[in-house]
């Protein structure tokens, strides 16, 4: 009996084995690196985000990650989601990439975003935001300047925002703002323009408007409906 019973457990050691790394190699979007592919994927030809982790993670955490991932597989964004996987025990696989990028087991999950032009090579972006899937995917379309397309954004309200820093002419792009969001069914049509008309007069607005709309996320008596609203302007923010 013994012997069978150890023969079961072995079996079952054996099929745990095998189905752990199936189960963490299945994540829809997500690219797998290692110290042998990672410097010829992040070769400047597009942006790459990547998160540096243990080799078999788990949690909300993970979970945000590869929602994330999924929706800008499922997507258009001309951007990639890579995973890092980094053993602490045997062989030790890809210790040598964390290292290198200064990442230590107490980081993890460590997310660095290697924007397209930039290789291997290059400092990459820290993210240091919450690890929640809209956080990402917020941080994600900013810095590496993807069109993702987020509840409540309108792709080309998304490139008159990209226009307006840099115009000679603002009230024009503004006006032309104005013209898309009176065709617009999209109720945050006329947010991008008030937004547009405030960032003109002060570059600073955007920041600050996201920090109070993040402060006022945060607060427990705020209903969930006016959370969600405030959510869609954020995405709306994440254009500029």
């Amino acid at each position: 009996p013994h012997q069978r019973d150890g023969m079961a457990l072995r079996l079952l050691q054996l099929l745990v084995a095998c189905a752990v790394p199936a189960l963490a190699y299945s994540d829809r979007g997500i690219l797998k690196l290692d110290n042998t592919t990672f410097d010829r994927i992040i070769d400047g030809s597009r942006s790459v985000f990547v998160r540096f982790d243990k080799e078999y993670s788990y949690g909300d955490e993970h979970d945000a990650w590869k929602e994330y991932a999924k929706t800008v597989g499922e997507s258009a964004a001309a951007l990639l989601s890579a995973d890092v996987g980094v053993s602490e025990y045997g062989d030790k696989d890809n210790s040598d990439l964390a290292e290198r990028f200064g990442v230590k087991t107490d980081d993890f999950p460590r997310f660095l975003l290697f924007t397209k032009g930039m290789t291997s090579t290059d400092s990459p972006i820290v993210y240091s935001g919450e690890k929640k899937t809209e956080e990402f995917l917020r941080f994600a379309q900013e810095k590496a300047g993807a069109w993702i397309g987020l509840p409540g954004q309108i792709k080309e309200m998304d490139e008159l925002c990209k226009e307006l820093p840099g115009a000679a002419d603002k009230a024009a792009v503004i006006k032309k703002a104005e013209a898309v969001a009176a065709d617009s069914k999209e109720d945050t049509a006329k947010y991008y323009v008030k937004v547009m008309q405030k960032f003109s007069a002060d570059t600073e607005f955007v920041t600050k408007e996201s920090t109070r709309l993040k402060r006022m996320m945060e607060d427990g008596s705020v209903k969930a409906s006016k959370k969600e609203q405030f959510g869609r302007r954020l995405n709306v923010l994440s254009s500029f």
